[in-house]
């Protein structure tokens, strides 16, 4: 992702006016109608783009949202459905549609191909929560991005009773400030020495790959981490043979400085129920403070999409093309798009720290049912 296109942001600067997307009861009424015809044309919902997913004047500021997602602040909300209205298989459709105006490309979640993943803690789920997926918990979630990802949708579909907040950091604000501030933390982040884990079958598998990568030539920047699948985790320690090697003292203090600044610079989104959220992943870090649900009802529920705008997106340096080409590189397993949580939950193997691509390839899938 060219980091001069992004600009770099402080929460100060910011107010939800700049990057909420109002669509109003024109643009329900739109987007209402857009659903109906597509309907007409009797195409399966992974077919949905903006050609048959018609917005007459929304499209427009969608556009607009695009290029504010990839060449202005990097983050922008869509607001005025409301999820409630709509049945689960036209809420994904909805979701689709309006996400085809900000990447036209979907990339898989897991080696399952699924295409859309349910962050939820399902009271159905008889899996403790510490054999889940982070995201498959009410607990908070460190600073991290879904690595290999360009841009990360959300759509919320319910919030939380108390918590669940959802943060993020411009990481241009936060290198800046760790050139600043702490040089020799860059250094390290820049070193091809980092393990990823990048698969877990028949045994864990991992890559070495630098976390920040930046070309003072053409002004690509990235700065891809998730602490859940670096290094050896508590769920792998227990395979004696595990190949990953365990963090370095100086990569571990890379990770504290970094969650450190991130904090510093962290605007909280003001989320509502039916929000559409579009971020640019590889040049923000996110995260989320701990929640309870209520004890009757639905709890907090979000239905995450990876997306790729090619015509805006910029090339992937190679010694970070392996999490990518796992969600957009060519697949042979066709795409799958789950409309509710699984009502069974299965522990993944390897770990079960990661925010987002599950790594066991014998998963099942992972708290989501096709339906």
């Amino acid at each position: 992702m060219d980091g001069h296109r992004i600009k770099a942001w402080v929460p100060e600067t910011l107010s939800s006016k700049q990057y909420v997307v109002d669509i109003g009861p024109q643009g329900v009424q739109e987007v209402e109608e857009g659903l109906r015809k597509f309907k007409e044309f009797e195409l399966e919902g992974h077919e949905i783009s903006r050609e048959n997913f018609h917005l007459p004047t929304l499209g427009a500021r969608l556009d607009q949202a695009c290029r504010d997602v990839h060449n202005g602040r990097g983050f922008v909300i869509v607001r005025g459905l409301d999820p409630l209205k709509y049945s689960v298989e036209d809420n994904v459709m909805i979701f689709l549609g309006i996400a085809a105006y900000i990447g036209e490309q979907r990339g898989f979640q897991d080696k399952k191909g699924n295409m859309l993943t349910h962050i939820t803690s399902s009271k159905d789920w008889k899996t403790p929560p510490e054999l889940r997926h982070g995201i498959h918990t009410n607990s908070s979630l460190a600073w991290h991005c879904d690595m290999g990802i360009d841009i990360l949708a959300l759509h919320v579909r319910s919030l939380a009773e108390t918590g669940g907040n959802t943060f993020i950091a411009s990481s241009l604000s936060i290198v800046k400030e760790l050139e600043k501030s702490y040089p020799h933390v860059i250094q390290v982040l820049q070193e091809i020495a980092w393990p990823i884990q990048v698969s877990g079958n028949p045994v864990p598998r991992h890559i070495l790959a630098p976390l920040l990568h930046q070309d003072s030539e053409n002004g690509c920047f990235i700065l891809s981490v998730d602490p859940g699948r670096l290094g050896v985790h508590a769920s792998t320690k227990r395979d004696a043979n595990s190949p990953i090697p365990a963090l370095n003292p100086a990569q571990l203090e890379a990770l504290r400085l970094l969650s450190e600044v991130s904090s510093k610079y962290r605007l909280r989104l003001d989320t509502k129920r039916g929000d559409i959220v579009f971020l640019n992943n590889f040049t923000h870090l996110h995260a989320r403070d701990a929640y309870n649900d209520p004890e009757q009802g639905q709890g907090r529920h979000l239905v995450r999409l990876y997306l790729r705008n090619a015509c805006m997106a910029s090339p992937v340096p190679e010694t970070m093309r392996v999490p990518w080409e796992t969600a957009f590189g060519p697949r042979k397993t066709e795409g799958r798009y789950p409309v509710v949580p699984a009502p069974e939950y299965s522990a993944p193997r390897y770990t079960a720290g990661s925010a987002s691509f599950p790594l066991d390839d014998a998963d099942d899938v992972n708290g989501n049912n096709d339906g």
